[in-house]
């Protein structure tokens, strides 16, 4: 059986006219199938713009090569039922990595966009600097050992991270800094494809390609953690900017002469509104005598107050949690008003731990919408919460991985 092969797909110096054109059209077509699942020749042959004995030709052409599989017969709207075809679970998997500045965990994909295991951690944060990439290294290469993934299967290697990510270069600005491109630095450890993206842009991919921003064209994705990310699309595309820096919507400065932010300017919407700020705003007013459910939670131990306490102790009605997490809604709510008047979107979602308190974030956030942005545009934007949940960043990039190696020329 032939495996997937990169350089198969992609190197195209050797092969004439005729072959490139198939094997561009093959591309998408493994694309479409990891993207939207089980799919009709004929409904394929609409994707790729192709008749339909061509697409029967192409697709028993990867069935040869063990890259796609017929999976029965479809409904029909009259006449011959059409066939159903899959990528094959085991053509090709795509490993992710997501770092963070609390842990690093990495999960297998493989060609059906299914995990094959839970995601494995390891507690190694992106502020420690380049000293983390060796262990990382160890760590995915011993869960692919693990797996017995073999490695001429594997498409290559999609890595998540905070900071300011330009995918193109490969370099992160923020963290992992050194002499040479930290894509770069990882993709001579593994030997293979590195792609790294920006968290909240690797989400907001998720979103555009299975969540709720599919068949839309202007979204905001917002992504609320510790920090606040953003990952924008327009005209149904991943907007990255002239550097791949778009979307720093939590160092948007709110007040003049605030709190210093982690960025070195003052007042940013972070310092308000962050999961950080958050924990840092109710830490000091336990401290300071504040009755709370909080220090029962985290057994009177203040410093073990982490996101998850103060949204557990809202939702059994501590008041402190609750107007700590509406201050935080409001800063958002006053945020967002002044992307959705330069954006003009459709739809916003939320996603990250915060998400998870939308009860208490959402009616402050549609208030300081109506109270800031202009009725014309406010009145009508739909703001959701992600489905996705926390595999969005994950899972986004490892589509992005795929998406660059197929792309490639």
């Amino acid at each position: 059986m032939m495996t997937f092969s990169p350089v198969k797909y992609i190197e195209k110096s050797d092969i004439n006219i005729v072959e490139q054109k198939n094997n561009s059209q093959k591309r998408k077509i493994i694309r479409y199938l990891y993207f939207y699942g089980v799919m009709a020749n004929t409904d394929l042959g609409k994707y790729v713009k192709l008749s339909t004995p061509k697409i029967i030709s192409l697709l028993n052409e990867l069935r040869n090569e063990g890259l796609v599989e017929e999976l029965g017969q479809g409904n029909s709207s009259g006449g011959r039922r059409p066939n159903l075809y899959g990528n094959k679970a085991d053509a090709f998997y795509i490993v992710a990595i997501s770092i963070s500045i609390h842990k690093t965990s990495v999960s297998i994909f493989n060609a059906k966009n299914q995990k094959i295991a839970d995601d494995q951690s390891l507690p190694l944060t992106i502020s420690e600097g380049i000293s983390i990439i060796d262990p990382i290294v160890a760590f995915t290469e011993k869960i692919i050992h693990d797996k017995r993934i073999p490695r001429e299967r594997i498409l290559g290697i999609g890595i998540e991270m905070p900071g300011l990510v330009d995918s193109e270069t490969g370099i992160n600005k923020t963290y992992l800094s050194s002499g040479e491109p930290v894509a770069e630095l990882f993709k001579k450890k593994f030997g293979l494809e590195v792609l790294i993206e920006n968290d909240a842009k690797a989400r907001a991919f998720a979103e555009l390609r299975f969540g709720a921003a599919y068949s839309k064209k202007n979204v905001m994705s917002v992504h609320l953690d510790w920090g606040i990310g953003l990952g924008i699309i327009v005209n149904g595309k991943l907007y990255k900017g002239r550097d791949g820096f778009a979307g720093e919507f939590g160092h948007i400065p709110m007040v003049e002469n605030g709190i210093l932010c982690k960025c070195g300017k003052q007042g940013c919407l972070e310092t308000f509104a962050s999961g950080t700020a958050i924990v840092q705003t109710a830490k000091e007013g336990i401290k300071a005598g504040r009755s709370s459910l909080l220090g029962q939670l985290v057994g009177g131990d203040v410093e073990k107050i982490e996101i998850r306490e103060v949204i557990q102790a809202a939702a059994m009605g501590d008041q402190f949690s609750i107007s700590i997490l509406a201050n935080a809604g409001h800063w958002l709510g006053k945020g967002l008003a002044y992307l959705i008047q330069i954006f003009n979107p459709e739809l916003i979602i939320l996603g990250g731990q915060l998400s998870e308190a939308n009860q208490f974030i959402l009616p402050p956030i549609q208030q300081s919408i109506h109270i800031f942005c202009n009725p014309e545009l406010g009145n009508h934007i739909q703001i959701k919460v992600s489905e996705l949940g926390v595999q969005a960043g994950i899972q986004g990039v490892a589509a992005l991985l795929l998406e660059y190696v197929l792309d490639k020329n």
